[in-house]
């Protein structure tokens, strides 16, 4: 189990990042759990375990009502989030898309 700080730092250093919040007495997060550690080890990205049981802060950090949730970032930028009944197939197909590496957007070229 990770805790709130760790995840803070990685944010930051960081390309890509999933964090994975959970309850200790919720079983379906004890089964959504591997699916999205698998996914993240899969695709090589971070991945952070978080317990609101442990640390109740998260819950509001994260704006996280319900768990199993799992939320993935980019640049340190939150850019999807599923919570309770996660789709894996949408998930995966999300992360493939992530690029591997922190890349300068030159936006001069993106919008002409």
């Amino acid at each position: 189990m990770e805790t709130l700080a760790a995840f803070q730092a990685a944010l930051k250093d960081q390309t890509n990042t999933i964090a994975f919040i959970s309850s200790e007495n919720c079983s379906v997060c004890h089964v959504d759990e591997p699916k999205a550690r698998k996914l993240a080890e899969e695709f090589e990205i971070p991945f952070y375990h978080l317990d609101i049981m442990q640390e109740p802060e998260l819950a509001g950090f994260f704006k996280v009502l319900t768990v199993p949730a799992v939320l993935v970032y980019h640049e340190g930028k939150e850019i999807a989030r599923q919570a309770r009944f996660i789709d894996f197939h949408t998930l995966e197909k999300l992360v493939q898309q992530l690029p591997k590496q922190s890349e300068e957007t030159d936006y001069q070229t993106l919008f002409n």
